[in-house]
């Protein structure tokens, strides 16, 4: 019995503690590879003005709808490029027409980001990570205070 006692609080373990865990890594992963491909635009990328000609549009679980602009943008070796901006997400259309500056990669010019970029998004992932490794942290503490309470539970 007391084998599969162990074994269950080895299950609930890996899934109070290591999905939260693995979710909070992955969202630190996640912010850091975007900041460093938003800086790495900023800094090396080729200045542009972009025209909005239409929004994409996405249905989220939630029933509402986010708005991803379209541009057009003309490079310096007088390329037309259409793209669209996903650092410019929202929950409005985007109105047609306006022009945004941006900053887009020489070697790959659909890849572009507005050149006065927010970090919201990098900053809400972080707050994320943290919240969920702050509770596989939590969870960690009080199944071990409960197993040891327990006594029935080893913990090896």
């Amino acid at each position: 019995m007391i084998e599969e006692s162990d074994w269950w609080s080895r299950v609930g373990m890996a899934f109070l503690v290591g999905g939260p865990t693995l979710v909070g890594l992955v969202l630190f992963v996640g912010a850091a590879r975007q900041w460093t491909r938003v800086r790495a635009l900023l800094v090396s990328g080729r200045p542009a003005t972009a025209r909005v000609v239409d929004n994409q549009l996405e249905s989220l679980s939630d029933g509402r709808t986010s708005f991803r602009p379209v541009v057009t943008f003309r490079t310096e070796s007088g390329q037309e490029v259409t793209t669209t901006l996903p650092d410019l997400d929202g929950f409005r259309s985007h109105l047609v027409g306006t022009e945004v500056a941006v900053r887009y990669d020489p070697e790959k010019p659909s890849d572009a980001t507005p050149a006065q970029r927010s970090n919201t998004p990098v900053v809400v992932m972080v707050v994320f990570g943290v919240l969920f490794l702050v509770f596989a942290v939590c969870a960690y503490r009080m199944i071990s205070t409960s197993m040891e309470e327990f006594g029935d539970f080893p913990m090896r």
